[in-house]
């Protein structure tokens, strides 16, 4: 029970501050009609479904566990949506010598009986280290504060994921504190999407946040 008291308010905090991203980038998307805001609204619309999931799962009994996965992996959409619009919007299709660090990434992760919901955990870091490297490559060309947030809550969020594959090894040790840094990371990531959302024009969203993803 205790457990839950602790997992519930940050899931449903998640929820809140994804949900409202995505609202940011739709209504950045309608104003402009960007596929970079749409590919970004279907992100967070992915991330907030799943925590909702995460949320619902702590009260799930024996299907706990199929349905925690499940919004792991709704996550996980969301994290390559954002992948994919950054690569899209930088690279146009080309490979990019970053890549190089994913086989890296995952060796860390593959341990013999691996389950499907540490496999999913292992997608989602490879796919959040290798766009905080490239958000943050963007800030070194741009110096935006906003590209610099979104670069940081990106690192956050591949930082919760690794103390979560730490939370397999050690049980029950990591989980609060890493469900606490993710939430902290889209918290960073909330702030450039409200302030060019609520004060600087929704249409103005395009070429300030989408030039960080």
């Amino acid at each position: 029970m205790l457990e839950v008291l602790f997992e519930l308010p940050l899931n449903l905090l998640g929820l809140g501050i994804s949900a409202f991203i995505g609202r940011f980038a739709y209504s950045g998307y309608a104003t402009v009609a960007s596929p970079n805001l749409l590919r970004l609204t279907f992100a967070f619309t992915s991330v907030a479904i799943g925590f909702a999931l995460l949320a619902s799962g702590l009260f799930a009994g024996d299907y706990s566990q199929a349905i925690t996965t499940a919004g792991l992996a709704a996550q996980a959409i969301g994290y390559f949506f954002i992948a994919f619009s950054h690569s899209l919007k930088s690279f146009d299709f080309s490979p990019h010598r970053h890549l190089l660090l994913a086989p890296l990434a995952i060796t860390g992760f593959v341990i013999p009986g691996n389950s499907l919901e540490h496999l999913v955990r292992s997608i989602s870091f490879i796919l959040l280290v290798y766009v905080s490297i490239e958000t943050m490559a963007s800030y070194m060309q741009g110096r935006r504060t906003s590209t610099l947030m979104i670069g940081s809550g990106l690192g956050l969020l591949a930082l919760a994921e690794l103390l979560s594959w730490y939370n397999f090894i050690f049980p029950g040790s990591f989980y609060v504190a890493a469900l606490s840094i993710k939430v902290a990371g889209f918290g960073l990531m909330f702030v450039p999407f409200s302030k060019f959302g609520l004060t600087s024009g929704l249409g103005r969203m395009n070429s300030q946040i989408g030039s960080g993803l």
